[in-house]
């Protein structure tokens, strides 16, 4: 073999790390893609949140005010998700949910790339960097958050760990633009800019550290002070209802948490809060506690999800622990890459405690085919009674305004008005207090299934009563889709 053959040979075997990789992501989208276009054709899907953001997107892309009914809340007021705004042609070309769930597929799973690379410039060895990459793809909450609706929240993983990596590498115009696109995703990334900018400045890049505290600090107050206020006609985010014990606004929370620190203990150490804990580090082998400065990173979100009494908050199976996520991967980093570089029995160990961590958690406790929640039921099957949902659903036209059962709602969002039943008629889950309730007469169609009305009945029996309001034009299997009667 000559020198040209030797280079080539050796530039092909160099390539096959990120091969491999690619091929790592290629497997989850495939799986994911599958399993979440699956879950949204099986009515798996609900108005709260899946339906809330389809129409939010579906009014901003015709140009429309963007209040959003099933929410009861601008969509501007609900939360700052200025990254959605990229999803607007696609709207164009008639996207819908089908394409939310598909597009946070690609995003979540692009995260293993900053993963692979920043563990590859700390390790020098491209092969070990892919196991904290596959890792990441196994991490049961990363799959949980995949499962659950499309959120923004997931967008802020992949950029972030992108900002940290450029950041490594001193690339500063492409590290502004990652993080750009963190904080345009939510408002919740601005806390967690803001302590990546303190660790930087720690490790001694002050400049660059002292501008990403500013930027972060100043996208928090725009969007809390500014946005939301403006798009909820003056109101301020709403905070009560997850933080009843704490206070009713951003500043009381913060202050109730620094003058009784006695009432984060309380809840800190509840069962179900060393189940969250347990389920998020457990997965990476424990790594991050050895690196307490990189999980600081998702600190100020795990407070909030572990303080909030809203149970999904600290609860793998939600959105709410895509911050954490990010924060647990750097930290997993820099351990394992700490570990690898000692070389030998210590190498060895450390790929293969991750390895059997994050498999052996998958297995345990993701939604994936080989999870052992996989058959539970949290990934819809087809039943008979789709049959009737879908005729039902050729029954409604686009310009009629819409009350429908809650997993019938991400089928109907593409319209200016679709409610939540029992929304307009009984106010609930509407605005930030309820406040603004819906006209009762501004819904032209019911679109409901019975079996699922709840404590509702009544004011169903009511509404297609004779004397009622609503005339039945198609029931089957006891889905109903019922008009307003002329006049009425």
């Amino acid at each position: 073999m000559n020198s040209a053959e030797a280079v080539e040979v050796k530039t092909s075997r160099d390539k096959l790390p990120a091969i491999a990789l690619g091929a790592l992501i290629g497997v989850y989208i495939a799986v994911f893609g599958w399993l979440t276009w699956r879950q949204q054709s099986h009515f798996g899907t609900f108005g709260f949140d899946m339906g809330i953001y389809d129409q939010g997107i579906w009014l901003v892309s015709r140009f429309k005010e963007p209040f959003v009914t099933v929410r009861g809340l601008n969509y501007f007021g609900h939360h700052v998700n200025l990254i959605t705004l990229v999803l607007v042609p696609f709207y164009w070309l008639g996207a819908g949910p089908h394409f939310l769930y598909l597009f946070e597929t690609f995003a979540m799973a692009a995260g293993a790339i900053p993963i692979w690379l920043l563990t590859s410039d700390k390790t020098g060895n491209r092969w070990a960097a892919l196991v904290p990459a596959g890792a990441y793809l196994l991490y049961p909450a990363l799959e949980w958050i995949n499962w659950w609706h499309f959120h923004p929240d997931a967008l802020i993983i992949t950029p972030l760990l992108f900002a940290w990596w450029l950041a490594s590498r001193k690339k500063w115009r492409w590290f502004v633009v990652a993080l750009v696109c963190a904080l345009l995703a939510k408002e919740d990334a601005a806390l967690a800019v803001i302590v990546m900018g303190v660790v930087m400045a720690i490790r001694g890049e002050r400049k660059w550290g002292g501008r990403t505290v500013i930027a972060g600090a100043a996208w928090f107050l725009i969007c809390t002070r500014i946005i939301i206020p403006i798009a909820n006609n003056g109101g301020s985010p709403f905070y009560e209802e997850f933080f009843p014990d704490f206070g009713h606004s951003m500043f009381a929370i913060a202050w109730t948490m620094i003058r009784h620190p006695s009432r984060i203990y309380r809840v800190a150490f509840l069962a179900d809060r060393m189940t969250y804990y347990r389920q998020l580090l457990i997965p990476v082998a424990l790594m991050p506690f050895a690196a307490p400065l990189l999980l600081a990173v998702g600190g100020p979100q795990i407070l909030v999800n572990v303080v909030s009494l809203h149970s999904p908050t600290h609860d793998i199976h939600y959105h709410y622990s895509s911050i954490p996520i990010v924060a647990i991967f750097l930290a997993t980093v820099e351990v394992y890459a700490l570990l690898v570089r000692r070389g030998g029995w210590v190498r060895g160990l450390a790929v293969g405690v991750l390895i059997a961590s994050s498999v052996g958690s998958n297995i345990a406790w993701s939604p994936s085919p080989i999870g052992r929640a996989y058959d539970d039921g949290y990934w819809v099957a087809s039943y008979p009674r789709h049959a009737a949902v879908k005729a039902a659903l050729k029954l409604v036209n686009p310009s009629d305004a819409v009350t429908a059962t809650h997993y019938i709602v991400p089928h109907l969002t593409h319209r200016v008005q679709i409610y939540e039943f029992p929304n307009p008629f009984v106010v609930a889950n509407w605005g930030a207090n309820g406040e603004n309730p819906p006209d009762p007469k501004s819904s032209d169609v019911l679109v409901l299934d019975t079996t699922v009305n709840g404590g509702s009945d009544e004011l169903y029996e009511r509404l297609v009563a004779p004397t009622g309001p609503y005339r039945i034009v198609f029931e089957r299997d006891e889905v109903v889709v019922a008009r307003r009667k002329s006049g009425r």
